[in-house]
């Protein structure tokens, strides 16, 4: 297969540049003095890591050994267990994952983000989705390798079978969404939730992919790490630049005493004090003045 020593040498390269860099960020030694912060460092840490796995799984299927050994036990394995029931819901669950269904899903995503003036998490859901299926395609000519047996296929496909679309595009796509829902929701329990279900959904449509005889093993596997790889350096970017907050209009006007209303121009500021000895006075504007004391006691 092209391009997999490359990948593998890629990844070891990856994996020493960010090692490098988290050692001068740490001592200080990055140019201006500069550190990295721990979010950016861990995210980019996290996807260096899986892109050097996913090296060794396009390795492993250009020299068929280690886990590649496995495609083969793993396909026989599913169409041995199929049944009626479980066909239907193979095929239910398959479409439910498709490109157009995670098109649409990230699309809903965006346009409620968006007019709940979560505009950066937006952006990010978008980057994240098109990166995705730019991914797809892409990977897919370079790797161009033929999906398993017509004879054990319950699914049409015309395209070449590494990585998983259906597993690459539903890791990020549901994995962005879940991100942004523990950035954005104030609720442990729904915080939770939503990274349980996204990581439940996308194990059980990869799964899917196996069990219609659509993929191998090693298609699904590295369409979740090259799918988590960017994941994860979308979900850096998204935590990277964190935006003012905007006061959410279903919850109403600030509290009073909140910060926000204390971030406003205090009266005994001596830049803003306005001196009118004469009430009847025109209005000057804001003069530099020194504040005169109030009487503590007695009539003013």
């Amino acid at each position: 297969m092209r391009f997999a020593d490359t990948e593998q040498v890629l990844g070891v390269v990856a994996l020493v540049a960010w090692a490098l860099v988290a050692a001068l960020s740490a001592s200080g030694r990055l140019p201006h003095g500069r550190r990295v912060s721990r979010a950016t460092l861990a995210g980019t840490g996290v996807a260096a890591v899986l892109f050097a796995l996913q090296a060794t799984v396009v390795d492993a299927v250009a020299d068929p050994d280690g886990i590649s050994a496995a495609d083969v036990p793993a396909l026989h394995w599913f169409v041995e267990h199929r049944s009626a029931g479980a066909t239907v819901l193979a095929l239910t669950v398959s479409t439910l994952g498709g490109t157009a269904s995670m098109a649409v899903l990230a699309a809903v995503g965006t346009l409620v983000l968006w007019f709940r003036r979560r505009r950066w998490e937006a952006v990010v859901v978008v980057v994240a989705s098109a990166g995705a299926g730019l991914l797809v395609e892409t990977l897919k000519n370079v790797y161009d390798r033929p999906r398993p047996p017509e004879a054990t296929r319950l699914a049409v496909e015309t395209n070449y079978s590494l990585p998983s679309g259906h597993a690459l595009g539903s890791t990020v796509v549901l994995g962005v969404l879940a991100a942004v829902a523990v950035v954005v929701l104030r609720s442990v329990a729904v915080r939770v939730a939503a990274v349980v279900l996204a990581v439940a959904a996308v194990v059980v449509i990869g799964l899917s992919r196996l069990y219609l005889g659509v993929h191998w093993l090693t298609d699904v596997l590295d369409g979740w790490l090259v799918g988590a790889t960017w994941l994860a350096l979308c979900v850096t970017l998204l935590l990277h630049r964190r935006p003012v907050p905007v006061p959410d209009p279903d919850l109403g006007p600030p509290v009073e005493g909140s910060a926000a209303d204390t971030a406003g121009p205090r009266p005994e500021d001596p830049q803003t004090v306005r001196l009118a000895l004469d009430p009847t006075a025109p209005d000057v504007g804001d003069q530099p003045t020194t504040p005169m004391p109030r009487p503590r006691g007695g009539r003013s």
